[in-house]
């Protein structure tokens, strides 16, 4: 047997291989195939284990913002060699800043705090914070990055938009300071937004 001719034979043994394994985990015609696999880890359990699997309880909601009005785009994020302490963020959608949140007893518990936004462009401008995202480094502090866009009056248009990062030495209880750079100016798009 030639190479060429044992690379050929060993494509087709794998096609047909794998043609019988496909043709085994379709249980059922008329159902789909990741229906059949969940139906089988169901009955039969993970294979090559016998592990023994535990289930995860959860507590009740908490309330993290304690405030009336909405977020969004929140973010939750724990210190690994700490694991009871937690460090979250959101976007406040009434008020202007970045909000943060922190927890030393694993979420049962939360408290707030304000992130800075710099100043609005332009005569009543209005500067806006989204897309939070948290991460302890190895020494425990928190850093805390988010976008800032800079809406024209009336949100009639965007003047810019930069990036923000502040960082917290105590699990994000507070953030004495915010780093903003990468600024990009924006159309100057004058419109209003009519009710």
């Amino acid at each position: 047997m030639t190479i060429r001719s044992s690379r050929i034979f060993l494509l087709l043994f794998a096609s047909v291989l794998c043609a019988h394994l496909a043709g085994a985990q379709t249980l059922n015609q008329s159902t789909p195939t990741w229906w059949n696999k969940y139906q089988h880890l169901l009955k039969n359990g993970a294979e090559g284990g016998g592990a023994a699997t535990s289930s995860l309880s959860v507590g009740a909601n908490v309330d993290v913002s304690n405030e009336c009005g909405p977020q969004s785009e929140t973010y939750v994020t724990l210190n690994p060699n700490h694991p009871k302490v937690l460090a979250g963020g959101s976007n406040e959608i009434f008020r202007l800043p970045m909000r943060g949140y922190f927890s030393s007893d694993g979420g049962s518990s939360w408290g707030g705090v304000d992130l800075a936004l710099p100043p609005a462009i332009g005569a009543n401008g209005v500067d806006f914070g989204s897309d939070p995202t948290l991460v302890f480094d190895t020494r425990g502090n928190v850093f805390y990055g988010y976008i800032v866009v800079f809406f024209s009056a009336n949100f009639g248009g965007i003047n810019g938009t930069e990036m923000a990062v502040a960082r917290s030495t105590d699990g994000g209880q507070t953030y004495p300071s915010v780093n903003f750079f990468g600024f990009q100016s924006g159309p100057k798009i004058t419109s209003t937004i009519s009710p």
